[in-house]
């Protein structure tokens, strides 16, 4: 082999190992996003259910309420839920949402909640759903390691 052609070769070579490293970067890079992205929907959906735990809790009807006075209150805290809901969620959960779409994954929890839930019930649907998107996403995403599975256990049960 003449070395003009051995020249070739080697940059030839060189070249190919550049773009191999370059492309299993920016997997790792890729990967890397996504479980940020997974964990960010997983901590969303636990505070989702801390707030909706919270806020069936008062719901409950009081001891010293009566049932008309208990009916009365219910669309009034309804309401302040989902008006909390909205300032404080409802930005990030369609984030989510949109995010979880880019990537292929979608849930009808999330698609009939994720605007206006209605009820604490539905904002429970909501976080447990991102919980579990995050979770398979995590799981999903390692093929060069090992993963770590998340579970979410209410404080009540603490």
């Amino acid at each position: 082999m003449n070395p003009r052609r051995l020249l070739q070769w080697k940059t030839l070579l060189v070249a190919t190992f550049i773009l191999l490293v370059v492309a299993e970067v920016a997997l790792v890079i890729e990967q890397e996003r996504a479980q940020i992205f997974a964990a960010t929907a997983q901590e969303t959906g636990s505070v989702l259910i801390d707030f909706a735990e919270t806020h069936a809790q008062l719901l409950a009807r009081k001891t010293n309420e009566s049932f008309a006075q208990y009916e009365q209150r219910i669309p009034t805290e309804n309401a302040d839920t989902q008006s909390l809901y909205s300032k404080l969620y409802s930005l990030k959960v369609g984030r989510l949402r949109d995010g979880f779409a880019r990537r292929g994954l979608k849930r009808s929890e999330l698609e009939e909640f994720y605007q206006r839930p209605g009820s604490v019930i539905a904002i429970y649907e909501i976080g447990r759903t991102l919980f579990d998107m995050g979770s398979e996403l995590r799981s999903a995403g390692k093929w060069w390691r090992r993963p770590i599975h998340l579970t979410y256990m209410s404080p009540s049960k603490v």
